[in-house]
């Protein structure tokens, strides 16, 4: 069995993680011994003014740490703290505890004798530190030296978290009185949010004003001189998205998108089935079987305006033909699928007759856009593609 001991000098950790904006989060370190290190920490200290954080002092004393308190009343207090991690530590070399590895929370380079004097004695020392403050040739003799950020920074925000995030400093930060603020006081605002988890690199080439500069919805940029303020944005006449105007424009020709998808797909599967059925049926009757069905289930969100849309739809794609009648109420509908799949020719079938709609609209053609208009979503553009292909390819073999 690998037994640990583990050092914490407070002073210098504490005052490392505060200088580099920084949490101090014993657990988190406590975490990464447990799942990296092969072992279990049988010694837990922490040396120094514990007072001058209560709330780590609460922390530490959960995860089970005694604390040794070196209170500095004669300006030595740092050096006493130093001195009595390397007088216990050198105490455990010669009692019958013995520890195979030791961890030392510091990057104080004052440890760098007592590093040496471990290793001689074949002991495997780990080290973790604050990245800029630890010291370079205490990091390098550790067997193992680990810097906090690089295990305590989750992951990154989502985008949906990032707007979430600028929106809250924004109106955090702006308020009647306040009408902008310099950008180093936004980002240090979004930093602050996150537990400093935020990282605008990550999210855009360039610097942070070119970051926000992705985001005209929600902040408004200006660079004056050499600084850079953030501001609400003007408001601006509301433009509908390309994919609404394609949902407007097919509404006038009748073929009205009947959303979420899913319900659309479900209509026209119980379209299919109950024609399949009663071959001999009328759309007035076909229609009222169809509304009958759903309200039995409890499906109250489907109204017959929804149905007769699919109905007009299916007609459109040519997955019913209606014959004549003194009107469309009493007119006798016939399926004509002959696909041993005809639910998925009929989804095919209507997605072309809406792609076919949508590229004769004035409005200019746009895949993506034509998916969020369909399935709001763009997850089924590269299905759309297909679609459009394979009926392209059909009306020029009809040609020739």
């Amino acid at each position: 069995m690998n037994n640990i001991a583990l050092f914490l000098d407070l002073d210098n950790f504490t005052i490392g993680a505060r200088h580099a904006r920084l949490t101090f989060d014993i657990d988190v370190v406590l975490s990464y011994i447990e799942e990296k290190i092969d072992g279990r920490i049988v010694l837990r200290r922490a040396y120094g003014d514990s007072r001058q954080n209560p709330r780590l002092l609460r922390q530490l004393a959960t995860a089970g740490f005694v604390i040794e308190a070196a209170v500095d009343v004669s300006g030595y207090g740092k050096n006493l703290a130093d001195m009595q991690i390397v007088v216990e530590a050198m105490e455990t070399l010669l009692t019958d505890h013995q520890y195979d590895t030791y961890v030392l929370i510091t990057g104080d380079r004052d440890f760098t004798p007592l590093v040496q004097c471990l290793r001689q004695h074949g002991k495997w020392v780990v080290g973790f530190g604050i990245k800029h403050t630890a010291s370079y040739s205490l990091a390098n003799l550790c067997d193992q030296y680990i810097y906090y950020k690089d295990i305590s920074v989750g992951e990154q925000p989502t985008e949906v978290q990032i707007r979430e995030l600028l929106v809250q400093a924004r109106d955090d930060l702006l308020t009647e009185d306040v009408t902008r603020v310099q950008a180093s006081v936004f980002k240090q605002r979004m930093n602050d949010l996150s537990n400093n988890n935020f990282d605008h690199s990550k999210y855009s080439e360039g610097n942070f004003r070119q970051f926000l500069g992705n985001y005209p919805d929600l902040v408004e940029v200006k660079h004056e001189d050499t600084t850079t303020f953030v501001s609400r944005p003007q408001l601006r006449p509301e433009v509908p998205s390309l994919h609404l105007k394609y949902r407007t424009g097919l509404k006038k020709q009748r073929l009205r998108v009947v959303l979420p998808s899913d319900l659309r797909i479900a209509i026209l599967k119980e379209l299919i089935a109950t024609l399949r059925r009663n071959p001999e049926m009328q759309w007035r009757e076909l229609l009222e079987s169809l509304f009958d069905y759903y309200m039995n289930l409890g499906m109250s969100e489907v109204s017959k305006n929804a149905i007769n849309d699919i109905l007009l739809l299916a007609r459109k794609s040519q997955i019913i033909r209606t014959l004549k009648g003194n009107s469309l109420a009493t007119a006798p509908v016939k399926l004509q699928l002959s696909s041993d799949k005809p639910l998925k020719e009929a989804v095919i079938h209507c997605d072309a007759a809406y792609l076919q709609a949508i590229q004769s609209l004035a409005e200019p053609f746009d895949i993506q856009e034509a998916g969020l208009a369909l399935y709001d979503s763009t997850d089924y553009v590269d299905y759309l593609q297909v679609v459009m292909q394979k009926y392209a390819q059909d009306n020029r073999e009809e040609d020739e």
